[in-house]
């Protein structure tokens, strides 16, 4: 039972991220994780406990990739943390993680649902846009000078992040340049 409702969060979060919460229907996530659509009340009490257990894991795994980045720019003897950072933001900013937002960052991708749903989705989100901005502050402070670090939270390049990818995304098929030229000067002010 355990692995079957692992097997509906996994499938609804790359559905939820790909077309939204409100493009996807029980019955198409129940299809992509190979169970009967009868089966997911047995799981979940809703299609809102469904968003927001995957809000909770993608929020979880979101902050964790930025957590690891950090650990590994401070393993590495022979990367400063400017490099740490430039390769994290290079990934999250770039053409492949906008051309795959199922397979991408949850804190990004339902941010515009999130803003029209229900307060606790809302809550499960803020804590992941706090946990990202005060990771990417420990990515940003492996190569500060001491006594230079910074304990604030790093919304402004969350914010840039995020919004760089939102926009591309949204213009990508209409303008490829356009939605190019908006990830890599994200990058460019981030980095």
């Amino acid at each position: 039972m355990t692995a079957n409702r692992e097997n509906i969060v996994v499938s609804a979060g790359r559905q939820f991220r790909r077309r939204g919460f409100d493009g996807v229907t029980i019955s198409d996530v129940m299809k992509a994780a190979g169970l009967t659509h009868g089966g997911f009340y047995g799981y979940f009490g809703s299609k809102e406990a469904l968003e927001a257990a995957v809000c909770e894991r993608g929020v979880a795994d979101s902050v964790a990739a930025v957590e690891a980045a950090a650990v590994d720019g401070a393993g590495d003897g022979s990367a400063d943390a400017a490099s740490a950072l430039e390769r994290f933001v290079r990934d999250y900013v770039s053409v492949a993680h906008r051309d795959t937002p199922e397979d991408g960052c949850t804190v990004g991708a339902p941010a515009h649902d999130a803003g029209r749903g229900p307060v606790e989705i809302q809550r499960v989100l803020a804590s992941g846009v706090t946990g990202m901005a005060q990771a990417l502050t420990r990515l940003r402070n492996l190569d500060a000078p001491d006594g230079r670090q910074d304990s604030a939270p790093d919304f402004a390049a969350l914010s840039t992040m995020i919004g760089a990818l939102t926009l591309a995304r949204a213009v990508a098929q209409a303008d490829p340049a356009l939605s190019e030229t908006i990830l890599r000067t994200a990058r460019e002010h981030i980095a």
